[in-house]
């Protein structure tokens, strides 16, 4: 039983390690997206939406369904 409760909980660590890993990782891909827009290029304002739509709308994506395990 303090095997199964001890799995549990280096799981449960695991999936909080990652849940936080991608929470800075889809904030640092907003980051550069605010940035790029501000220099207003026009690849650079198609980059930041690219960012903004795929990478870090995926991310969060992601770390709500991990939230719901």
């Amino acid at each position: 039983m303090r095997r199964i409760r001890a799995m549990r909980a280096g799981a449960r660590s695991a999936l909080e390690e990652a849940l936080a890993r991608l929470t800075e990782v889809r904030s640092m891909v907003v980051i550069a997206a605010a940035a790029l827009r501000e220099q207003n290029g026009d690849l650079d304002v198609d980059v930041a939406r690219m960012l903004r739509r795929s990478v870090a709308d995926g991310i969060t994506e992601q770390i709500e369904r991990l939230r719901r395990l």
